[in-house]
């Protein structure tokens, strides 16, 4: 869990206050997107691995330190959606529930139809639209915009608050903001040749905040301000980054995005 020098696990959670944002501090999904960084993981499933028969996608999510704190199942119920994952492959929609340990829906996913930049949404459990994410086509390079929800009216156009612009068979996959500067990371990986080569598997780190710590120096000192629980000195911390529990959200359903348009056995490009 030590990356570039920085601990992931030892770095402060820093979430702005968005008093206008769709997820607030008491909803449910708030306990897993409070984490400076998540680790996710698609399962493998028997029927995938002897076959090539394409199951429901099935990710576990862990905090930095190892610790289970949720899941994410996409729905499979009936036949036409079993075939649907047979035809269509990585075209297909395809809906999932983000679950805590006790298998309470928190957040929902759908991706739709896509024949070629794909599209995922991420909505609370009463269906209130948090972003989205939407893949932008390029010959070589990995590219997503991701958006958010105008709030208090949601009516109005949704906002891009990040963009990825991936390089040619990248596994690291970094937000900027539009000053061009680094908000986050997703990075896929590597878990052993045998299950890469032979299923779907694949381990994703979502960096919210650890991305952004530059130095150790910066990271005791932020840990420093957050044990002594100095109001003033937490508003500028909060002030210099941390994406909100909106942001963060949408960075968890293009951690999805991006396995399944890059890492799926069935991608072509994985």
């Amino acid at each position: 869990n030590v990356v570039e020098g920085i601990d992931i696990a030892a770095t402060p959670a820093v979430v702005p206050k968005d008093p206008f944002g769709v997820l607030q501090p008491y909803d449910t999904a708030a306990k897993l997107l409070t984490q400076p960084a998540l680790i996710m993981t698609r399962q493998v499933e028997m029927m995938n691995l002897l076959v090539g028969f394409e199951q429901a996608n099935k990710y576990a999510i862990v905090d930095p330190s190892g610790t289970p704190i949720g899941y994410i199942a996409e729905e499979d119920t009936t036949m036409v959606k079993a075939m649907s994952r047979q035809l269509l492959r990585t075209h297909r929609p395809f809906k999932a529930s983000v679950l805590d340990l006790e298998g309470n829906e928190v957040l929902k996913i759908h991706r739709p139809f896509a024949f070629i930049n794909s599209r995922i949404m991420i909505s609370t459990p009463d269906d209130r639209l948090i972003g989205e994410v939407q893949q932008e086509w390029h010959l070589i390079r990995r590219r997503y915009n991701l958006f958010t929800i105008e709030q208090p009216d949601p009516s109005t156009m949704q906002i891009q608050f990040a963009h990825i612009d991936g390089g040619f068979l990248a596994l690291d996959f970094d937000m900027h903001d539009e000053q061009g500067q680094k908000m986050a990371s997703v990075n896929r990986n590597f878990v052993g040749f045998a299950r890469e080569l032979f299923t779907d598997s694949g381990q994703y780190a979502l960096r919210f905040d650890a991305a952004s710590a530059t130095s150790a120096q910066e990271l005791e000192q932020a840990k420093e301000i957050q044990a002594n629980k100095d109001e003033k000195a937490l508003a500028q911390l909060e002030s210099r980054g941390g994406l909100t529990l909106d942001q963060r959200a949408i960075m968890l359903a293009c951690a999805v995005s991006i396995d399944f348009d890059y890492f799926s056995r069935h991608s072509g490009n994985g």
